[in-house]
């Protein structure tokens, strides 16, 4: 059902409650010290950044439907468009500060659909304010033939990415091929910890 169950639940909490399952009875993952990865492309991407926020704030609570969860959720997602306004933000940064939280934000560079400020003709049929919008996590902002640029939030207008070609630079074989070039190898040496004493709020 798209709405819920019939003990009406939502299906946001029906994942949850089969993910903590799996966690707490699956003999091959229990106690086993998994991580916790939520991850997602595109409209994917934002519905990862959602999902890990929400079972980051339940965990931060102690709330029994995640009892069975990592202590860490970490979304690790691509070309995800901006979901959340500032208060969202703030709150995002909390559940960071606390270590319940992280988010990997991988996105092109020309590429439209991680942006806010959208302009005509795509504004034209969309609600509300999109320069409100703001993202979060940690930005592998990728160029077409050079080092990935780090930073933390980095949101970008979509005036400022927009291209002829920004279709194919939303699309999964550019992501791969960017994030395959060489001359990012020297980046992912490095674990999702130590990007976020770099960037952040966990910076110093």
């Amino acid at each position: 059902p798209k709405m819920g169950d019939q003990d009406g639940r939502r299906c946001l909490d029906r994942i949850l409650a089969c993910v903590n399952e799996e966690f707490g009875n699956n003999v091959d993952v229990a106690g086993k010290d998994f991580n916790f990865y939520v991850s997602g492309h595109s409209l994917g991407g934002g519905l990862a950044n959602l999902f890990s926020f929400r079972a980051a704030q339940l965990k931060s609570k102690g709330d029994e439907s995640v009892k069975n969860l990592p202590e860490k959720i970490t979304a690790l997602t691509f070309a995800a468009p901006v979901v959340g306004n500032a208060d969202y933000n703030e709150e995002y940064q909390v559940l960071e500060k606390e270590g319940v939280l992280r988010h990997i934000r991988v996105a092109n560079a020309g590429d439209v659909v991680p942006t806010n400020d959208i302009i005509f003709p795509v504004s034209a049929i969309l609600k509300g304010d999109t320069t409100q919008y703001t993202q979060n996590g940690v930005n592998l902002f990728l160029l077409p033939d050079e080092e990935l640029v780090q930073e933390y939030g980095a949101t970008k207008s979509c005036a400022s990415q927009f291209t002829f070609k920004a279709l194919e630079n939303h699309l999964v074989p550019e992501y791969a091929k960017r994030v395959t070039l060489p001359v990012n190898k020297e980046k992912y040496q490095q674990t999702v910890e130590e990007i976020y004493t770099k960037e952040g709020p966990l910076c110093p």
